[in-house]
């Protein structure tokens, strides 16, 4: 077969999909390559393992080794054909017999070819380059039967490896768009997502050692007194859980602030988004917040140039400036947002967060927008006490993590929004206050669903720190 050959084969045998995917990393993803499944059809696991010989045969190598687990079906079969020795790398190490993490007989100073099925961050590779390089081997030729081209590729370069792919994902859903396999629509939605989710090198590395904060580190440096107040709750509620009351009434609201009021730190709202607001309201949020011991956070997101910022900030009637503990800017606009809220005299008893990045699945809040905005937030700790974010955090002891779309029952929903359950929020993403909305609000037993959350939200910072 020739290479568009092949992929034409690889999409009809469905190791090809397109639908709504979550990556390792954690992004939702509109595509999923699944070479796991070629082991069940040896012909193109053959014709794959040619293709790939091609690119290697010129390479100067001793070993072959795949990554695992997809990646050992390929290093063997290229083996038996051409009659080149392999190692297996486990997953993990013994614990028993021998105690080996790498399997196969081989000399110090060997050079190791390592390939993979499909390169996104590197991170798999990296993994299996520093076994390889402890064990004594030599690793400069990396290769890969896809490249997804999110940044992998350049990571892994930058750490000195020549990297080869067989295909990239452009070259790939190019093809199934001339044969008429996908939509015009699915090969737009592939190249925007690939545009807009490119993985930096920082990000990687922030990947590669995450940095978990307890609670005690967080109060000891945060710098603004909400910051600490809201510490002080969380650890005296035993709660993470931040519900966002997305509801369209002043009963709803009242309502959801009795249902989930003993179960949450904070409790976000979208005031103007209330048609019968009046300051009656204000008042009983208030007895409500102080009743139950959590924050009120207004998720205005203010964005304007700093003079509108300021007056919407302290306008008379919503007086958000009056009522709210935390409130939301956005980074478009730079430090100005911040300084002008400053600037009004009332951060004294309310504490901002940053937005550094949204989570709709089309966001254009990337990697390098995501490392500005929390270079601002970091640069005003004394009136910033976080960021809203998903994939990416800061370094800083008192900048606290807030990320939104968590929810235990579904990953997308019909207009943008991406979803993570609370487990992999704190483990994976070292979140420190997880915001549930639809989950909780539109649960017909809300206190109960508020305190299913408040439960394993908290378990999972145990379990993670």
């Amino acid at each position: 077969m020739n290479k568009q050959q092949l992929i034409l084969k690889l999409n009809a045998l469905n190791i090809l999909q397109f639908g709504t995917f979550k990556l390792r990393s954690g992004l939702i993803s509109p595509f999923y390559i699944n070479f796991r499944h070629i082991v069940s059809y040896p012909e193109i696991l053959k014709e794959l393992s040619e293709h790939l010989w091609g690119v290697i045969k010129d390479m100067d190598f001793d070993q072959l080794c795949g990554v695992p687990y997809a990646a050992l079906s390929l290093s063997a079969s290229i083996s038996v054909l051409h009659n080149k020795p392999m190692l297996v790398k486990r997953k993990e190490q013994k614990k028993y017999g021998t105690k080996k993490i790498l399997e196969g007989i081989f000399e110090q100073g060997q050079n190791c070819l390592v390939i993979d099925d499909i390169i996104t961050s590197g991170i798999s590779m990296v993994e299996t380059c520093d076994v390889l390089e402890k064990e004594g081997l030599v690793v400069t030729d990396l290769v890969t039967l896809v490249d997804r081209m999110q940044g992998g590729k350049k990571y892994l370069e930058e750490k000195g490896y020549k990297v080869t792919s067989l295909f990239s994902i452009k070259e790939i859903v190019a093809v199934l768009l001339e044969h008429n396999k996908i939509s015009a629509e699915i090969y737009a939605e592939t190249l925007s997502f690939i545009a807009n989710n490119s993985i930096t090198a920082a990000a990687v590395k922030q990947s590669e050692t995450p940095t978990l904060f307890t609670y005690e580190e967080r109060e000891a440096a945060m710098v603004h007194p909400v910051g600490k107040r809201l510490l002080e709750i969380m650890r005296i509620k035993n709660s993470n859980l931040c519900c966002s009351a997305d509801v369209k009434s002043k009963k709803d609201l009242l309502e959801l602030a009795e249902s989930v009021g003993p179960s949450v730190c904070m409790l976000k709202t979208h005031i103007d988004n209330i048609p019968d607001f009046d300051k009656d309201l204000v008042v009983k949020l208030k007895a409500l917040s102080k009743k139950y011991n959590f924050l009120l956070f207004e998720d205005r997101k203010f964005a304007d140039i700093g003079h509108i910022a300021m007056q919407q900030f302290t306008n008379e009637w919503l007086d958000i400036a009056y009522w709210a503990d935390v409130v939301t800017v956005h980074a478009i606009a730079g430090s100005s947002s911040i300084e002008a809220l400053k600037a009004t005299g009332k951060l004294d008893s309310t504490a901002l967060i940053l937005i550094a990045e949204m989570s709709t699945k089309d966001t254009l809040t990337d990697q390098s927008y995501a490392e500005k905005a929390i270079a601002i937030a970091e640069q005003n700790k004394d009136v910033v006490l976080g960021v809203v974010a998903q994939r990416y955090r800061s370094l800083d002891p008192a900048m606290m993590l807030f990320t939104p779309g968590i929810n235990l029952e579904v990953v997308n929903d019909a207009h943008g929004q991406t979803y993570n359950t609370p487990d992999f929020a704190f483990k994976e993403r070292g979140v420190d206050v997880m915001i549930v909305g639809r989950g909780i609000y539109l649960s017909d037993t809300q206190a109960t669903e508020a305190i299913k959350y408040r439960k394993m939200g908290w378990n999972a910072y145990l379990s993670s720190n």
